[in-house]
């Protein structure tokens, strides 16, 4: 059944918008297996002109949260005038990140030490060998060592740091509470902390759906899907609460779907943006939007239920 069907029609639109999802570039210095950003977006990169409209936007239309993301957004020049920016505007400010070089830039550390953001960490498993495996060997180890360093700075502790977990096969997450425990308990005996785990499922697009390609899964994986389907994820799912801006200024109902190049039905432009007074939009519905509605769901945030 077409995935559209499948929503009850007080859910086919959105609801308070109160989150820009800001893509601002390709680049990624990792290939991640289970990626569905990097196979087509690896030149894109955010220009002065679009970071400052979107600056405007938080204040026109009064977001509570600016979610920061790539590719991996700590390579683009202008990271951090751009959260230092968001700071003084919005609520919370989040930075997703692999962490594997962000010590490599020292005003970058500089800021998260002076300020609360809040840090999301990509680390698709808690061991070195699952890592390394989908990430390449001593991506664990780099890491580890940057998320001790943001220990010291109070994150983990006082500041917001969660970590992101994906399937490393054509599965299912399993139950949040139960594999952040398991994260908790691993990774507190190397001496790392961090404040909560999100469980993302992977979705049948980018990297991700090459492998599936080539270990003639594809199908089975979205008949996964659809067969978990939850009814009672959808009210929760990201598209509802956001809007997604990729590095040229296009607009999006969510980060999948600007991976697909697949437009929102309102202002389809950071411009429009501006010139809207009202950013709510009937959502555009595909079938791998059963990856965020399969289970417990799934979202930027992890688990919908």
């Amino acid at each position: 059944m077409k995935f559209a069907e499948r929503v009850a029609e007080p859910l086919k639109t959105t609801g308070e918008i109160g989150i820009l999802q800001m893509n601002i570039t390709g680049k990624c210095n990792l290939r991640c297996a289970h990626c569905h950003v990097m196979k087509n977006s690896e030149h894109e990169i955010m220009s002065d002109a679009t970071l400052d409209k979107c600056v405007e936007a938080f204040e026109k239309h009064g977001f509570r949260t600016v979610d920061i993301t790539g590719g991996e957004p700590t390579t683009h020049p202008k990271i951090v005038p751009l959260l230092k920016k968001a700071l003084e505007t919005v609520d919370e400010v989040i930075l997703r990140t692999n962490a594997v070089d962000i010590d490599a830039n020292p005003a970058l550390m500089a800021l998260l030490d002076e300020e609360d953001i809040h840090v999301v960490v990509s680390l698709p498993c808690y061991t070195q060998e699952n890592v390394d495996a989908q990430r390449g060997d001593g991506t664990y180890e780099k890491v580890l060592a940057n998320l001790k360093r943001l220990n010291e700075m109070g994150y983990g502790d006082k500041k917001h740091l969660s970590l992101v977990y994906n399937p490393l096969g054509a599965f299912l997450p399993g139950p949040q509470v139960g594999l952040e425990a398991d994260y908790k308990e691993y990774l507190g005996e190397k001496g790392v902390r961090f404040t909560d785990l999100y469980t993302i499922t992977n979705m049948p697009m980018g990297f991700f759906a090459d492998k599936l390609k080539e270990e003639g899964l594809e199908a089975e994986y979205r008949k996964l899907l659809e067969d978990n389907f939850n009814p009672e994820t959808v009210e929760n799912v990201m598209c509802r609460y956001q809007i997604s801006v990729d590095p040229a200024g296009n607009i999006y109902d969510c980060d999948f779907h600007q991976a697909e190049g697949i437009r929102a039905n309102g202002p389809r432009t950071i411009d429009e943006v501006l010139e809207s007074d009202d950013l709510g939009r009937e959502i555009v519905w595909v079938d791998y939007c059963y990856g965020c509605t399969a289970g417990s769901g799934s979202s930027c945030g992890g688990a919908l239920e």
